[in-house]
């Protein structure tokens, strides 16, 4: 099974995990990894839960933007699952996902209906993306003003256009992120979302966008990630359980144990 994922991540990104493994990493490869970012992007307001165009959306729910923190000049190949080294994104109540103009993954949002209703709360996985034509960047590194029409985003949105990314899956039943009533606990120990090529975030910072979940529950997840080192490598770090060449990051579990 795991050979399965291996073997769509080479079709993707055009190279050999194989020969990866037999290379020592170097100690910048195995740093490239800066951080996760968990960054509260919204508050729901009442203004906000009186519109249920599009599914019920309860009251102090908070949507939350998962970002990858990488050095400049790599790329994140894939997000994924494999025996081992589960792929989890949980809440203790349900995720919002708006039934109206909401999509599965960031790059299929339509920009002419983020403004209705509350798409622009929609939950759904990434690869930079956060709309078909802008990526998502932290809303504390937006300069360029907004596009939103919600109070809470008057002089800042969290978009800048770009030319985003096309997400590719495999073993992963996206329509977890369509699912308006029972959209709880996310897992696979078989699948990825990954990028041909590989994906950056828009500017040198080099922050990469990889979902949006909204939930008036407390979230939770365990994520692993493939890099692209600049010489045409790979790394794969992972929330625990190393093996091999893999290295463990903490920052990919969340909430962190104290």
């Amino acid at each position: 099974m795991k050979h399965i994922f291996y073997f769509a991540i080479l079709i993707l990104t055009s190279f050999s995990i194989s020969a990866q493994q037999k290379k020592e990493l170097s100690d910048i490869d195995k740093s490239a990894l800066e951080g996760i970012i968990v960054e509260k992007y919204h508050v729901a307001d009442s203004i906000d839960c009186t519109d249920t165009v599009g599914g019920i959306l309860a009251q102090g729910s908070v949507t939350y933007r998962i970002y990858i923190d990488l050095k400049p000049g790599y790329t994140l190949q894939a997000v994924y699952g494999v025996p081992n080294h589960e792929l989890r994104i949980e809440t203790s109540t349900i995720f919002y996902n708006n039934q109206d103009g909401g999509n599965i993954t960031g790059d299929l949002v339509d920009d002419k209906k983020i403004n209705q209703n509350n798409v622009a709360l929609d939950s759904w996985l990434s690869m930079g993306a956060a709309t078909k034509s802008q990526f998502g960047i932290l809303k504390s590194d937006d300069k360029n003003g907004s596009m939103l029409t919600k109070k809470s985003f008057a002089n800042k949105d969290g978009l800048i256009e770009g030319n985003v990314p096309r997400v590719s899956y495999f073993g992963l039943d996206l329509s977890f992120f369509n699912d308006g009533k029972k959209a709880v606990s996310f897992r696979s120990n078989n699948g990825s979302i990954a990028v041909f090529g590989g994906a950056k975030g828009p500017d040198i910072d080099n922050k990469i966008l990889v979902a949006q979940l909204t939930t008036n529950g407390k979230l939770s997840f365990e994520l692993n990630i493939q890099i692209g080192t600049p010489n045409g490598g790979t790394v794969q770090y992972v929330a625990k359980n190393p093996e091999a060449a893999e290295v463990k990051c903490d920052a990919l579990s969340y909430p962190q144990k104290k």
